[in-house]
């Protein structure tokens, strides 16, 4: 006896996934049955543009596993990445209650069934760099510190074999020229020490201070890489002033944080710690710059599509409870 198949779709932007209502008061990923001559992809990205009013684009697939609809009634389910091809307001259809957006870290007090929990947690994990980036970043901050030291000219010579090795593997991973990689690992010199990016938190009546990125087009609070002979707290109001026009003033360090274990994408071929600074305005009017298009002020619950290489959502989330909570203690890796 062949079973019923139904297609479903995990749609997750900026830390939240999108679910659907039924008429049993659970939620479910949005899908539905195949049509006759549909394949799987084009039948969920019907089931999108019918049940939410969206068009998708259909990844990898997820999750495959047997669900009880009802005693004795099952269905087989097969459970897809998908990602908007544009950001349009979701429009549910007759077909359930309500839909929404949900944390991916506020599912637990749900109705939802757990192989949807699955699939939402295999997307929805944060990426972890490849084993091949540590092992050149290591290479390179190894041969790095031993030419800097070095006197023996035979020592010198083993470590720019190793810097070579580590090139290469770079290469390897990132498709990027080896003369490109090369040229970047010589820029630095000395003891091998993780580079400082430097994020201000502002806030106006609720909303959190953001600008878009020339580079990419989304959106991230601003910020950068720390300069020579500044504090970390001059370094982050030089930001602020400089991308959205406004000053500002750092009253709390909230994070410092590992960008590895942040899941930002793409990868650094430099070890990287992120310093998160709660600010206050001070003055100024909203002004674009070179590396900025726009400036906006956002609500916690309407924040644009972020840039994934910049900041997150959960690290937005996390600023605006120590806005509220001033008193929270620093929070580090």
């Amino acid at each position: 006896m062949s079973l019923p198949l139904s297609v479903k779709g995990v749609l997750i932007e900026d830390g939240c996934v999108a679910l659907l209502e039924n008429e049993r008061g659970e939620w479910e990923l949005p899908g539905g049955r195949l049509e006759p001559g549909e394949d799987l992809p084009a039948c969920l990205a019907r089931e999108f543009a019918e049940e939410l009013g969206i068009a998708v684009a259909v990844g990898a697939i997820l999750d495959c596993h047997l669900f009880e609809v009802l005693p004795a009634r099952h269905v087989v389910i097969v459970a897809y990445a998908v990602e908007r091809a544009e950001r349009r307001p979701l429009q549910v259809s007759a077909e359930h209650r309500r839909c929404g957006w949900f944390a991916l870290d506020a599912l637990d007090d749900l109705a939802l069934p757990a192989g949807y929990r699955r699939a939402i947690r295999v997307l929805g994990a944060p990426a972890e760099e490849p084993a091949w980036l540590g092992l050149a970043r290591e290479l390179q901050a190894i041969a790095q510190t031993g030419l800097f030291y070095s006197r023996d000219k035979y020592d010198t010579e083993r470590y720019e074999q190793v810097r070579t090795v580590a090139t290469e593997i770079m290469a390897l991973g990132t498709a990027m020229p080896v003369p490109s990689i090369r040229d970047l690992f010589r820029q630095d010199v000395g003891y091998a020490t993780p580079r400082v990016d430097v994020r201000g938190a502002a806030f106006r009546d609720g909303r959190v201070l953001m600008v878009r990125e020339r580079n990419d087009g989304r959106w991230s609070l601003p910020g950068g890489w720390a300069d020579v002979n500044c504090t970390a707290a001059e370094n982050v109001e030089r930001e602020i002033v400089e991308e959205s026009g406004f000053t500002a003033r750092a009253v709390k360090l909230a994070m410092v944080l590992d960008r590895r274990r942040q899941g930002h994408r793409p990868p650094q071929p430099f070890h990287v710690y992120k310093m998160f600074f709660v600010c206050e305005i001070t003055g100024g009017v909203s002004r674009p710059s070179l590396e900025t298009s726009e400036v906006g002020f956002f609500a916690e619950d309407a924040l644009p599509e972020l840039s994934p290489g910049r900041i997150s959502a959960a690290q937005i989330r996390r600023m605006f409870e120590h806005h509220r909570r001033p008193g929270l203690a620093a929070e580090f890796d």
